[in-house]
């Protein structure tokens, strides 16, 4: 009966978090590592099914952790 309403605030958090990971790579100069590891996860089955944000965030969180 929600579903309207609970889709459009979910589709809001995922807008958010997708400009403050785009902001974050930015402002620590990873974004070509990102789009690497991304591309690497693409090939691997235990990544390939996960959803966008999944992927998203493992990606940023590889990247900064291999980078500190």
């Amino acid at each position: 009966m929600y579903g309207h309403i609970t889709n459009g605030l979910n589709n809001m958090s995922v807008e958010d978090f997708w400009w403050d990971t785009h902001n974050e790579l930015k402002e620590l100069g990873l974004q070509k590592k990102f789009n690497k590891q991304l591309k690497k996860m693409g090939d691997q089955d235990h990544h390939r099914h996960k959803d966008t944000r999944d992927q998203w965030a493992y990606a940023l969180n590889k990247v900064k952790n291999l980078n500190q």
